[in-house]
């Protein structure tokens, strides 16, 4: 007996990623949600990929009143739009997590010749001692390293130990061009710390804290922006690291988790947000390829809080969000950002350049609270970068769906601006 029930626990306890959106739907009354875009130009939900039908919109306020104000006036004005992008977007973070104790293990691995790598591995405990999941990085430092600059990459984990095949040419060895730069790269494996599945969220960070959810607790974008500022805070004990230039970078559903990572820690030095899209960069009101609505599904809710729910159900939609992609940006002001994307005719439609670049536009009066330099002029033409010059840069590269065209241009965005 005591076997048949440990045996009916255990596949009690075994969720599947509808399963949870089912449970959380439920419990917070959001009921049956509407199906998102399809991505299949000839399905019936197909998403829209032609900008003359992206239609009319009005986008949030930045500021609480009609002129722009002084920067203490924009300091409390963000601490209003931080508790809307967190109830709305990306979650809270429980109280309990700023109790949570983290036991690092560093110890040396296979390197390349003339660098040094180490695995680093942060134990998270909570504070009743249940041991939760870990924050864990590969830091390839420079040879004789002192005092170095560090990119934190957020680097994809698939079954098999697979590395993500994104298309386009291939790309280039991203740890070789850090050190060439007299950077120390730091492979950032966030899906350690927080799976990227529904199914296995209660195993992660986000169980450790609280579970099952509240309607507004975070999601997965926030509990890997969460790792990667603790591993900043520990890097920036090392000697052999620049405290002050620790830089993030992460494309597509990583690009979002950077710009979370960015707009709610201005200790970081710059970040290249790549091909966000939906969730992230991209203007969520405008209809042009994925939509709030896939956000939402049982595919994608759990990197947000349950709350996004809320706007894509019956009549309510992105219009009655009280803040849009330009306020998570703006969160961000007066710090150094870079967002970059690829060409919609060679992949990359489904992330919406334009409507990146708009909302970067649209973030831009945060930064001349401060006295920072914006573009004006219309959207630059890929493989241009008239709009990379400046501390709320953009860049679009002529490939599609990959990130590393813009490697480059980010490495002197962050000399110009991260940089002494």
């Amino acid at each position: 007996m005591a076997l048949l029930a440990l045996v009916s626990g255990t596949a009690a306890s075994a969720q599947t990623a509808e399963d949870v959106h089912a449970s959380e739907r439920s419990r917070f009354g959001f009921g049956e949600l509407r199906r998102g875009a399809s991505g299949t130009p000839t399905d019936a939900n197909a998403a829209n990929s032609e900008e003359a039908k992206v239609g009319q919109f009005a986008l949030p306020p930045l500021f609480a009143g009609s002129t722009p104000p002084t920067p203490e006036q924009w300091g409390q004005r963000r601490a209003e739009l931080v508790r809307l992008v967190e109830d709305n977007w990306v979650g809270r973070i429980p109280e309990v997590v700023s109790q949570f104790k983290i036991v690092w293990r560093k110890e040396q691995v296979e390197g390349r010749r003339g660098a040094t790598a180490e695995q680093w591995i942060g134990q998270v405990i909570a504070p009743d001692g249940r041991m939760g999941p870990t924050i864990d990085a590969i830091l390839t430092f420079p040879a004789k390293a002192a005092n170095t600059p560090a990119l934190i990459d957020y680097t994809y984990i698939w079954p098999g130990g697979r590395t993500p095949n994104f298309g386009g040419p291939p790309p280039p060895d991203g740890v070789a061009m850090a050190l060439s730069r007299g950077f120390t790269h730091v492979a950032f494996r966030p899906q350690m710390l927080q799976a990227d599945s529904a199914a296995q969220m209660q195993q992660g960070v986000i169980g450790l804290a609280r579970w099952p959810r509240e309607k507004t607790d975070w999601g997965a974008l926030r509990a890997w922006a969460w790792g990667a500022s603790q591993l900043r805070e520990e890097m920036a004990r090392d000697p052999r690291i620049n405290g002050e230039r620790i830089s993030l970078q992460g494309h597509s559903r990583f690009g979002k988790g950077v710009l979370v990572a960015a707009a709610f820690d201005h200790a970081f030095a710059d970040a290249n947000v790549s091909s966000s899209g939906a969730g992230g960069a991209k203007l969520m009101r405008r209809d042009f390829g994925e939509r709030w609505e896939n956000m939402a599904s049982s595919g994608a809710f759990h990197w947000f809080t349950p709350n996004i729910m809320d706007y894509a159900r019956g009549d309510r939609t992105t219009a009655n969000l009280p803040i849009d992609a330009h306020t998570l940006i703006a969160l961000r002001a007066p710090r150094p950002l870079f967002i970059t994307s690829g060409v919609a005719e060679k992949g990359d439609a489904w992330v919406d350049p334009t409507g990146m670049w708009q909302a970067e536009r649209a973030a831009q009066p945060a930064w001349l609270v401060f006295g920072s330099t914006v573009p004006t002029a219309a959207m630059p033409k890929p493989g241009t970068d008239d709009d990379a010059k400046y501390k709320l840069g953009w860049y679009q590269h002529t490939e599609g769906h990959i990130p590393w065209p813009g490697y480059e241009e980010f490495f002197e965005h962050e000399a110009r601006f991260a940089a002494p």
